[in-house]
């Protein structure tokens, strides 16, 4: 008896680490095109991908995630700001503002993360800083905050320049922090928004440029970017259930395909289930009615009577009571 007990007992522990290994198995890391990748999980900001984490790279308009967090938390969003002739005149992917145009911040803020404003950026530095050298100091500081030694900015927009640069790791970790603010994160999830004209009583649509948003149902912002020296750059996010997870691809060919590559393995890897589909609730059939008695008088000094029809006859029957004399003559009253 022991000796089978032995015996059933090592078959068990042999058993049970197939199991084991039988509901989570190992899921491939996929392939990706970006020079430099990193996928981090909000919550705890644990690294589960990564290509090239700390190699130095130029952010492009994934520079505007500082830019933006740095206004919510250093501006008055319902401040009233006159477009500068710099802000106005500079280059690159804009919002197209006019000078001595007067927006709101927020306007601005929305200019920057939806259209990409390089004009808004500069606007948004000058009202802030005085101007947008001293704006990128403060961005560079907030990066020293952060932790951030491999970080520094030389201008609000992420236009080239020297000594501009960031890691695929340290720019994950911005995005961290910044989509935490609950301003922030609202604005980079939209997808579309109207803000006031140069032209009095009119408004202008801004459209987001993160095609992430459309292409990918769990997508929640952040921000795409690009210069012919970074390449194509995207910060994403992506929830699903309660995880949310930071995807960033510097210098991509394919940066949707990469960003939702990474999405899709880190929900695997932490095995987070798809929810559960709403049933489509089923509608209830309105029954057939006949046989329904139809009135045909109003007039009290009358006798009442009615009609009844009758689909198997296709006659009209009056009901039993009625006057069938007064049939036709009430019927022409109506």
């Amino acid at each position: 008896m022991k000796k089978t007990l032995r015996i059933l007992s090592l078959l068990l522990i042999m058993t049970i680490p197939g199991l084991i290994l039988a509901d989570h198995r190992p899921v491939a890391k996929p392939w990706v095109n970006a020079r430099a990748a990193v996928l981090i999980e909000l919550n705890s900001g644990r690294i589960l991908y990564s290509k090239n984490p700390n190699q130095i790279m130029a952010p492009a308009s994934t520079t505007k995630i500082m830019t933006g967090i740095l206004c919510i938390e250093k501006g008055d969003l319902n401040q009233t700001v006159r477009i500068s002739g710099t802000a106005a005149s500079k280059r690159g992917s804009s919002m197209y503002l006019v000078r001595n145009e007067r927006l709101s911040l927020r306007d601005l803020l929305y200019g920057l993360m939806l259209s990409s404003g390089n004009d808004a950026a500069t606007a948004i530095a000058e009202c802030i800083a005085g101007s947008e050298p001293r704006f990128a100091q403060m961005m560079t500081a907030k990066a020293r905050q952060l932790g951030l030694k491999r970080t520094q900015f030389q201008n609000a927009s992420g236009l080239p320049a020297y000594n501009h640069y960031t890691t695929a790791y340290e720019l994950a970790r911005i995005a961290r922090y910044a989509i935490q603010n609950p301003i922030f994160a609202d604005i980079v999830q939209t997808k579309e928004a109207n803000v006031p004209s140069p032209t009095p009583g009119k408004t202008k649509t801004l459209v987001n440029h993160n095609k992430l948003l459309w292409q990918y149902q769990y997508t929640t912002g952040i921000k795409t970017g690009y210069t012919s020296k970074a390449g194509r750059c995207l910060v994403a996010s992506a929830k699903k259930q309660d995880v949310t997870l930071i995807a960033v691809v510097l210098k991509s060919g394919s940066m949707y395909v990469d960003s939702r590559k990474l999405f899709e393995y880190g929900f695997q890897m932490l095995n987070v289930p798809d929810p559960t589909p709403v049933p489509t609730p089923v509608p209830t059939p309105i029954p057939e009615i006949t046989n329904l008695p139809i009135p045909i008088s109003n007039n009290p000094s009358s006798s009442f009577s009615s009609r009844t029809i009758t689909p198997d006859s296709g006659g009209i029957n009056t009901v039993p009571g009625s006057d069938p004399k007064d049939s036709s003559t009430e019927a022409s009253n109506k």
